[in-house]
């Protein structure tokens, strides 16, 4: 899922919005969110349906199939 990580930063930095911020939003550890984020972990269904929704980006595009 290493698309995954790398379109969640690349979201986080365009948005302003900090690691610790969505962390705190999924209520969720700060480091928990940085496993899923550096590939060595990965997130629930859930999470990751709550991840897109908080980005307002598609999980399609968080997992690499749209580009937008």
């Amino acid at each position: 899922m290493k698309v995954f990580g790398e379109r969640v930063k690349q979201c986080l930095k365009e948005q302003g919005i900090t690691q610790k911020k969505l962390a705190e939003s999924l209520n969720i550890q700060p480091s928990t969110l940085c496993e899923w984020l550096n590939d060595n972990n990965e997130p629930p269904m859930q999470s990751i349906c709550d991840i897109a929704c908080a980005l307002d980006v598609s999980t399609d595009y968080l997992f690499g199939l749209k580009d937008s």
